[in-house]
């Protein structure tokens, strides 16, 4: 005798909700915002790299125009890519009814203004 009341043997797969679908974006807004620091290690590496490539020691004070663009351009350029996602996925999480993007979005802006301001104090 076959029984067809046993729950372990259904066939039919469980309703995916559309909540994950919402919130993938704030995940990945976050994600980039935790990640800025990480981008900020590897555009001073980067930057340092540079410098040392060129001949020139930052801290000597004597460093060219064009040595600082030749390292400050793609240090900069390193640090901004965690940032522009995240106010990128942080403003689609807010169009997708999530405002809780709002605050990596704000947050991932300010960290890229920042960057942009000591680089270019450095130059």
């Amino acid at each position: 005798m076959v029984t067809t009341s046993d729950s372990t043997s259904s066939t039919h797969p469980a309703p995916v909700s559309p909540q994950p679908r919402k919130r993938t974006p704030l995940a990945r807004a976050w994600t980039s915002v935790a990640s800025i620091p990480l981008f900020f290690v590897v555009s001073f590496v980067a930057q340092t790299v540079i410098y040392a490539l060129t001949g020139y020691d930052p801290s000597s004070g004597t460093v060219p125009l064009w040595a600082n663009l030749a390292a400050g351009l793609p240090g900069l350029a390193i640090v901004l890519v965690p940032c522009v996602a995240g106010v990128v996925y942080g403003w689609r999480a807010v169009r997708a009814g999530v405002r809780a993007g709002l605050v990596p979005a704000v947050l991932a802006a300010l960290l890229g203004v920042g960057a942009v301001v000591l680089t270019a104090a450095n130059l």
